[in-house]
């Protein structure tokens, strides 16, 4: 029985010779797994030159050259570097805000007249304590200093308020989910593409409101038939709320739709102001409003790729979805602190 091979001890021009004849008498019909014991190497290891080679030939397979000795910034110099990449790209003259790892190579080139490989930035970037992660949506009709009045004065305000009289402390906010779902990723094998059956009706969707605090509390309602949002659903949810709460006073920030501040809206407010609060959230900053994690969570997490053929059934798979969420009081805290997993 052969034993398996150590890659590391073999030459570039070994491996590739391997690599190349694996593909050859892969074509012939060979067996993976017979290819695998004649070159003493995994299943796992053929499969994965299968892989390299379909998507990318013959070229993929051969071998290449080292990227040479890593250049390296000095303590300065790597400082600088790190206070220059917490500001957005545009700062030092980019198109865009965000940084890549050609942008960040172009950038030390252009400071410190030392390049890099590029097959080093993403370990580079690893040691400047960077990672990959996906951006934010924010509108550019937001406006920087309504966002800070609220960071920095309304929203401690309300908190100490809350604090004060006790009173329950949510965040609202209206969302469709849609007969035509949203689809996430799934693992298949290279060969084969994943099919998930959805419906191909359209404008076929739900309505609900929800809210949550951040003690793990969800309050929810579905639109009726044919319902829309309007200020009339917005105080029936609001009613809804007060009456599972019954005993405690109610602050509900919210953003600034008009269904929000219609004038049957504030006077309803200002009628039961002893123990009902409406705060409305600076314009275009669905950031603050953790809601909105909470439907991402149901829309790409719970209802992807929902079977539903009917608005009927799309109800109840909806409500049964939010109902099982609001038993579950650490995953809605997890919408205040950024780990929705």
């Amino acid at each position: 029985m052969l034993m398996k091979i150590d890659g590391r001890s073999l030459s570039h021009d070994a491996l590739e010779g391997y690599r190349l004849a694996a593909i050859n008498l892969y074509k012939s019909k060979v067996d993976i797994t017979v290819i695998a014991q004649s070159f003493g190497v995994t299943v796992q290891a053929v499969y994965k030159w299968l892989w390299i080679f379909r998507d990318h030939g013959v070229q993929g397979l051969k071998s290449t050259t080292g990227c040479g000795v890593e250049p390296r910034l000095n303590e300065e110099q790597f400082k600088s570097l790190i206070r220059c990449l917490r500001r957005p790209a545009t700062a030092l003259g980019y198109p865009t805000d965000l940084w890549s790892g050609p942008r960040v190579r172009h950038l030390i080139k252009k400071l410190f007249r030392i390049e890099y490989h590029r097959k080093h930035m993403p370990r580079f970037l690893h040691r400047l304590g960077m990672h990959l992660k996906k951006p934010e949506r924010r509108a550019l009709e937001q406006d920087p200093k309504a966002v800070r009045e609220w960071k920095n004065k309304r929203l401690p305000e309300i908190l100490a308020y809350a604090k004060k009289t006790k009173a329950l402390l949510f965040y609202a906010d209206e969302s469709l989910i849609s007969l035509i779902p949203y689809v996430g990723k799934t693992w298949a094998f290279p060969k084969i593409t994943p099919i998930v059956r959805v419906s191909g009706r359209r404008g076929q969707h739900v309505g609900i409101t929800a809210a949550v605090n951040e003690q793990g509390r969800l309050c929810f309602e579905l639109t009726q038939e044919d319902e829309t949002f309007t200020s009339k659903t917005f105080l029936r949810f609001v009613r809804k709320l007060r009456r599972e709460f019954p005993s405690r006073k109610i602050i509900l920030v919210v953003d600034g739709a008009p269904i929000h501040i219609a004038k049957v809206v504030r006077s309803f407010q200002e009628k039961h102001k002893r123990n009902f609060r409406l705060e409305i959230l600076p314009a275009y900053s669905p950031e603050f409003n953790p809601t909105e994690k909470a439907w991402g969570f149901v829309k790409t997490k719970k209802m992807n790729a929902s079977t539903a053929t009917s608005k009927a059934e799309l109800r109840l798979k909806t409500e049964g979805v939010m109902s099982v969420l609001k038993k579950d009081k650490s995953r809605i805290s997890s919408f205040f602190d950024g780990k929705l997993n």
